[in-house]
Parts: C-alpha cells; structure tokens; sequence
C-alpha cells in the first residue's frame, strides 16, 4: 500500500539516496533542507512498505509551479508512484491557487515525457543544450490546471 505526504526533515537522506539513482546532478540535503517549510513549495514523498519510494518537488509563484523533480526508487517502479506523486501535488498546487505547471525534461527521457503528456502536459519550448552530463536539450512542457 502507497501513501503521499508531506516530506519530512527526516525522509530528505532517503529521498537523495534515491535522487543519486536517477540524476546525473542531484540535489542535496542542504539543498531539500534549506526550503523545506517554505509556504511556496510542495516537497512530497511516496511511502511503499513503510520506505520512502519516492519524492517530488514544486515551487510555486502565483498562479505558475515548476516541477522541480519526481522520482521513483528503481525498486518501486512501475507501481504508479510518480503518477500519485503528481496528481497530488497538482491538488495542492490548486490549493495555493496555481493555473499552470511547467517543467522541463531530457528530450531522450521518454518515459517521463510519456508520463507528463498522460497527465495532460504539452510541449511548449526547448531549450538547447540545457543538460549537462551527457549535454542534451531539454524540453519545456506545460499543463493548466
């Protein structure tokens, strides 16, 4: 059984335990610490059997959010877990009075972009050579709410 909740001081080594699994570049625990509280932001974690399985962050500034990051333990995946991640914090973006969310995403990185066009997310921009490590463009992908 799954649940999303708010991340908790605690959860932030687990959670950059699972980003080192997934980014070239992850965040930090000072990084997740130093804004975690902040009314602003949406900072949420997936519990799967009793372990964090997964975390998303959103920053949100009148009516637009980023999508920061979503991700999911590889031993979690294919479970739904960025999915529920997602729609939750789509929830508590409308909470705070949020229109639009945008994020951007490895145009190599077709699982996630088929994720975010299932969510209802378009393509509205790229940017070259954005990513580093390998170097690659990203694509700007944007949702209404």
């Amino acid at each position: 059984m799954q649940q999303i909740k708010t991340m908790e001081p605690a959860q932030v080594g687990e959670v950059c335990r699972i980003g080192r699994q997934n980014f070239t570049h992850p965040w930090s625990e000072q990084d997740y610490m130093e804004h975690l509280k902040d009314d602003d932001r949406i900072y949420l974690v997936a519990e799967c059997e009793g372990d964090v399985a997964g975390s998303c962050v959103f920053w949100c500034s009148f009516e637009t959010a980023d999508l920061c990051n979503v991700t999911v333990d590889e031993k979690y995946r294919r479970r739904g877990l960025a999915e529920a991640l997602l729609r939750e914090a789509f929830e508590r973006c409308l909470d705070k009075g949020v229109e639009q969310v945008l994020l951007e995403v490895r145009e190599s990185n077709v699982a996630a972009i088929g994720l975010y066009e299932k969510l209802g997310f378009a393509v509205i921009s790229r940017r070259r050579g954005y990513y580093r490590d390998p170097q690659e463009d990203a694509l700007i992908m944007q949702k209404h709410l």
